[in-house]
């Protein structure tokens, strides 16, 4: 079939659906494939329904008015355009046809790997169970996440405690086991109110999400449904997180501390986390989601990112400046730039130290993480040239601006930090005290004097138990326990490093635990040059 005759007597594409409204007020919506949803006015989901071969002639004579043959040839491009035709592209001999894949890549930096290719029948084999009706689950999810934070507010010391503290391998694999059946029930959360309203849940699976296991189930079949029933899709994975995590928080309770009382306690504050980070609106997790169907307004994100980089261009060309959408939109997009970047940056800092620890396989960790970042930065710039096609900039607001830049430049150069390396220590009943340090990139030589905290490192606290410095510069070859490295109780684990003689500063009981070394200061750009860049020379 030639261009012209697709266009002359054009039929819809082969999985390309159309979908009435399922509700007064509610857009018709076209699907092309299992996950691409568009949604169209009423008058061109009519044609795009009677689409059957027919010319354009009988299409119109067909609909009635207003329709002419004239309006059928424009709508019929316009359909054209949005790959829904037969003889497309995807549709011609060597084109690309549109398939289910397992292995998916979704940027910036998502892998997923489908297990399930519809979430379907899982989904309404839950259903038909008939346990309780989403109305009586979601007040029983209410009652269970009040009454957790009740105890967790209460035990704030167990809190601490917990987080403060080393946890067993048992213990740790226990609360992942756990974290990761969460995640499951997390995903057919999603799945089961979609089928519960009458959608069609798509792939379910797992995937790494910029660098962390996760799993993902592909609800785009929620468009069809009103913007509160999209809204409460979204949310119910949260929903099952936060009851689960009130559901431990309450048993640790009960069971109080101990091996078992803090391993509930642990499992019950990931979840509780995870679900808090999910609600966070300004990156593309269910909280954005959730916000972005009761607006009823897709791609708000980009709507957003957008609205504020034209602001960006008008004021630096000099050209008025309209917000297209409500006046909030661009602070919104301020959000979007700023929290991604936060929690990585948070995250990176939290186990920064921890990573370089386990030598050449942590630091090219980091390494991947800020290139992570650069890319955004490089990605964010490319998009802000593109937008000045057209807006050349006014010379002077130029200059002030690169002004600007060099004196932050400047400034980074002039902001000092501390640097500092994660190491293992131990004190012996006759005195001695020792330092082990991981071998792999060292920051700068350890000389004497260098000063030391002595630290009981949790999960995500730490408390410094004492101070003492480098009493000797002579270091010894020997292997370090990984347990002094990383918040894990285990001997059996060690990697290979050097020992050097400790002077305390005041007296401490014998044992282990983890230290900082903390070296010279230097300036910003010295310190991310010889944490990412150095060690690979």
């Amino acid at each position: 079939m030639n261009r012209a005759a697709h266009l002359e007597r054009p039929r819809l594409n082969t999985g390309i659906r159309v979908h009435p409204p399922v509700a007064d007020g509610e857009p018709w919506v076209v699907q092309r494939g299992e996950h691409q949803y568009f949604r169209i006015g009423a008058d061109l989901a009519r044609l795009a329904r009677e689409l059957d071969g027919a010319d354009a002639q009988g299409l119109a004579e067909r609909l009635g008015k207003p329709w002419t043959p004239e309006l059928v040839h424009t709508a019929v491009r316009s359909l054209d355009k949005a790959q829904l035709l037969a003889g497309t592209a995807q549709d011609r001999p060597g084109g690309r046809h549109r398939r289910i894949r397992r292995v998916k890549y979704v940027p910036p930096l998502t892998f997923q790997l489908a297990v399930l290719r519809s979430g379907d029948a899982a989904a309404r084999r839950i259903n038909g169970l008939r346990l309780a009706s989403p109305r009586t689950l979601g007040w029983l999810v209410v009652v269970l996440a009040a009454a957790g934070a009740f105890v967790l507010v209460g035990q704030h010391a167990h809190v601490a405690a917990v987080l403060g503290s080393p946890v067993s391998p048992a213990t740790l694999g226990t609360v992942f086991a756990g974290v990761f059946l969460t995640t499951v029930a997390h995903e057919f959360g999603h799945a089961c109110l979609l089928a519960h309203y009458g959608g069609r849940p798509g792939r379910m699976g797992v995937m790494l999400f910029y660098f962390s296991p996760a799993m993902f189930c592909d609800v785009s079949d929620s468009w069809r449904l009103n913007h509160l029933q999209r809204a409460r899709v979204s949310l119910a994975g949260i929903a099952v997180q936060a009851g689960v995590s009130g559901a431990a928080a309450c048993a640790a309770g009960v069971v109080g501390r101990g091996g078992a009382g803090d391993a509930l306690m642990l499992f019950s504050l990931v979840n509780a986390a995870a679900a808090v980070i999910n609600l966070v609106p300004f990156v593309k997790l269910d909280g954005y989601i959730a916000l972005m169907s009761y607006l009823n307004r897709p791609n708000l994100r980009d709507a957003a990112l957008g609205s504020l980089r034209e602001g960006f261009v008008a004021l630096l060309s000099g050209r008025p400046y309209r917000i297209k959408g409500p006046g909030w939109l661009p602070l919104f997009g301020v959000g979007c730039m700023v929290t991604p970047v936060v929690l990585v940056v948070r995250g990176l800092g939290q186990w920064l130290d921890a990573l370089m620890s386990l030598g050449y396989f942590g630091t090219l960790l980091s390494s991947l993480i800020a290139g992570m970042l650069l890319l955004m930065v490089c990605k964010a710039g490319a998009g802000l040239v593109k937008s000045f096609r057209g807006n050349r900039p006014r010379p002077v607001r130029l200059a002030l601006l690169a002004a600007v830049v060099v004196a932050l430049a400047f400034g980074s150069t002039q902001l000092h930090v501390t640097g500092s390396q994660v190491a293992a220590y131990e004190i012996h009943r006759d005195g001695t005290v020792y330092l082990y340090v991981p071998s792999g990139p060292e920051l700068q030589p350890v000389r004497t004097g260098d000063r030391v905290e002595l630290q009981k490192a949790g999960m995500m606290l730490r408390h410094t138990l004492g101070t003492a410095t480098i009493s000797s510069p002579d270091a010894h070859r020997t292997s370090v326990p990984l347990g002094g490295l990383l918040p894990v109780t285990t001997d059996n684990v060690r990697v290979q490093g050097k020992r050097y003689s400790l002077r305390l500063d005041g007296p401490m009981r014998p044992g282990r635990g983890s230290a900082r070394l903390h070296s010279r200061s230097m300036s910003l750009p010295r310190w991310a040059y010889q944490r990412l860049v150095l060690p690979f020379h």
